[in-house]
């Protein structure tokens, strides 16, 4: 018997219009699988148990970020949605960061210095941000970020000077009150991270930016270090840096106050995001003699060191995660 060709050809597309059926149901099934695996930013109902890491918290946070912070997913302000959720295989950009802090405390306040606490008096510079310790005479910390736009060929300027922003109630440091001490006035950000223009330049010597050192740690280890970090610079990396002092071995002038160590992180970027193979630097260096004819590398400590024996909170705008991992390893 013959099949008559209509047969055959409405026999055809019976079988393609089933086919193509079962193909759209597939696909609508999958979307949906998809919908539910990946957190829609139409929804108004979010909290941070709805994520299973930060990046996809921060994900839908930067979404919204023009209607400020609709879920409430940053509960600090600090522009880090849910940080207390593992990091994810993205990190954290360096973007994201910093919001509502000056230009150089990016990475957030160590000791949450401010305006009110004439010991931890909070002083934002454009070049560098510092908690002054009025009290002491010096800063108990100084941020800065150091990348080639810092750098130039500007000569040192040698103007140590008083700084006129400090509040009043705060004993001004002079530079002769270091005079025959036996101390260096001891940068805590370089002249030689600051080479771009001779204002910036200038901003390096004022005494806020200062601490007695010894000669050994400020002209050998402490430079070694220094000029280590613009060598990284100049292999291209971005870093930022926060210095500091910790104890006291007595005072100049019955003002000034001399540290029994001096301290530095740095965080070392090569790209626009942290994760947890970002390098970092740390070190704790005695502030005495005893460290002549050694290298920095000899004092190199754990970040969470030195919050211990500070009682800081360094580079505290990171993702918890993230900081345990980092400020933890040597």
């Amino acid at each position: 018997m013959r099949h008559r060709p209509y047969i055959v050809v409405i026999t055809v597309i019976v079988v393609l219009s089933g086919l193509l059926a079962s193909c759209e149901s597939l696909l609508s099934a999958l979307e949906l699988l998809e919908l539910e695996d990946s957190p829609s930013t139409q929804r108004d109902d979010y909290n941070c148990a709805d994520f299973e890491t930060q990046a996809d918290a921060q994900a839908i946070f930067d979404a919204r970020a023009a209607e400020g912070d609709p879920y409430g997913l940053d509960r600090n302000g600090n522009g880090i949605a849910c940080e207390s959720l593992p990091l994810g295989e993205t990190g954290i950009k360096v973007a994201n960061l910093g919001r509502g802090n000056g230009s150089q405390l990016k990475f957030g306040n160590p000791s949450r210095a401010d305006r009110s606490d004439l010991n931890n008096y909070l002083l934002d510079k454009p070049q560098y941000a510092l908690s002054y310790n009025c009290s002491a005479g010096i800063p108990n910390w100084v941020a800065w970020e150091l990348t080639p736009a810092w750098l130039g060929e500007v000569d040192r300027s040698n103007d140590f000077r008083p700084d006129p922003d400090l509040p009043p109630g705060c004993p001004v440091v002079t530079p002769t009150d270091y005079r025959r001490s036996g101390y260096d006035r001891g940068h805590m950000t370089p002249s030689a991270d600051r080479t771009k223009s001779p204002a910036d330049n200038s901003a390096t010597f004022l005494m806020t930016n200062m601490i007695p050192q010894h000669p050994a740690n400020n002209r050998e280890v402490w430079r070694e270090l220094e000029e280590h970090a613009r060598d990284l610079v100049d292999q291209g990396k971005k870093l930022y840096i926060i210095a500091g002092v910790a104890g006291s071995q007595g005072t100049l002038n019955r003002k000034v106050r001399v540290p029994q160590y001096t301290w530095k992180a740095i965080l070392v970027l090569d790209s626009p995001t942290i994760t947890e193979q970002t390098e970092t630097v740390a070190v704790l260096i005695p502030n005495t003699e005893a460290v002549s004819e050694t290298n920095w590398q000899d004092y190199t400590v754990s970040i969470d060191r030195i919050e211990n024996q500070t009682g800081l909170d360094l580079f505290s705008d990171l993702p918890t995660p993230l900081q345990k991992v980092l400020e933890s390893r040597k």
